[in-house]
């Protein structure tokens, strides 16, 4: 369950997002002058504005360093295809992101770099309805789940939710992971339609589904 506001303060734009099984105020600066302010369900929004304004200045301080895509990348399933062209271009046909782009522009610049995001992002939502979905779906019929219905969306700071009435929400850039990674997420999100919070109880039954899981959990920590 979450619930958000939004502002703008020197031309940031922020936005504060309530979660359920959030347990303290994080601030996450994004790219475009974006910060978004994660908080506990029943924090004040005037508690976590207070926060973010403490740390103002410091975080106007930081750059954020994207990372630059290159001619090689690739998705799990080969939904992305790159092709050099005369045009820059971008064209879905039967599932399939075509990514065109012109040999005689630096392939690092601005330019290249947004559009091929755009073709990247569109890959990834494609391949997250092909396999997230279903994959989510295959793990709770043999492991004796049940949840209403889930829905796919861009997180920045979350690979995952389960809502009290048990609708699950998936990353779609849980598709840059290896599949074990994901199968843990998946199981994760399943257990929280048994148990709504994070106690030892819930880690538990993880377990039962996934042993390894504290060694999964650092390795999403790390790559994320």
């Amino acid at each position: 369950m979450t619930k958000t506001k939004e502002e703008t303060i020197e031309n940031y734009s922020v936005k504060y997002q309530k979660y359920a099984f959030s347990k303290n105020i994080k601030i996450t600066l994004r790219e475009n002058n974006s910060i978004l302010v994660t908080m506990p369900y029943f924090c004040p929004y005037k508690t976590a504005r207070d926060f973010l304004m403490k740390n103002f200045v410091k975080l106007k301080g930081f750059k954020i360093n994207s990372k630059k895509l290159t001619p090689d990348i690739k998705t799990k399933f080969e939904t992305l295809i790159l092709i050099e062209d005369e045009i820059l271009k971008t064209k879905i046909k039967k599932n399939i992101v075509y990514f065109h782009y012109p040999k005689n522009i630096d392939f690092s610049s601005d330019l290249i770099q947004k559009s091929l995001k755009d073709a990247y992002f569109k890959a990834l939502k494609i391949e997250a309805k092909n396999y997230l979905i279903q994959r989510l779906q295959f793990l709770a019929q043999k492991y004796g789940f049940k949840y209403n219905k889930v829905t796919l969306r861009n997180q920045k700071t979350r690979f995952g939710s389960c809502s009290f009435k048990n609708d699950i929400s998936l990353n779609i850039n849980l598709m840059k992971y290896d599949f074990d990674l994901i199968d843990y997420v998946l199981i994760h999100e399943l257990c929280h339609t048994k148990i709504k919070n994070h106690s030892n109880l819930f880690w538990s039954e993880v377990e039962k589904y996934c042993p390894d899981w504290k060694l999964k959990r650092k390795r999403l920590k790390q790559d994320y």
